[in-house]
């Protein structure tokens, strides 16, 4: 009888390891494919979901760019296509990368200055 008890228990606990390591791969996949949030082109202004530079092929990050987040235009295909934030204090959408300074132009005055000078705005607006 003791033979046959340590096989078992070898066999559930490698059932539950199994069991956890499916559900934490299930876990993060599903957050990621269906992540969606905007990119803004900084030269033609298109704008594009993440999930368009998800398909093969599309995605192609441009030589110099800041982030690997930073992509080449889908529409121009020369143009530098920016992600799009939403700022976790107040909501404003801003966009990434147009600055060093990333922070919410409304909650950081210092970046709001920072794109002024720039001569950018920061902040998203939906076209349309």
């Amino acid at each position: 009888m003791k033979k046959i008890v340590a096989p078992v228990s070898v066999v559930i606990i490698i059932g539950a390891i199994g069991l956890v390591v499916y559900n934490i791969k299930a876990s993060l996949g599903t957050s990621y494919d269906k992540a969606s949030y905007p990119y803004v082109c900084k030269d033609c202004k298109a704008v594009f979901d993440v999930q368009d530079f998800r398909k093969p092929g599309a995605y192609k990050m441009p030589k110099g760019a800041p982030s690997d987040s930073v992509a080449t235009c889908l529409k121009c295909n020369k143009g530098w296509a920016l992600p799009v934030t939403r700022c976790e204090q107040c909501g404003t959408q801003h966009v990434l990368y147009l600055i060093s300074d990333c922070r919410c132009p409304k909650c950081f005055p210092e970046a709001a200055a920072a794109a002024k000078k720039a001569g950018v705005d920061t902040i998203f607006k939906k076209p349309g």
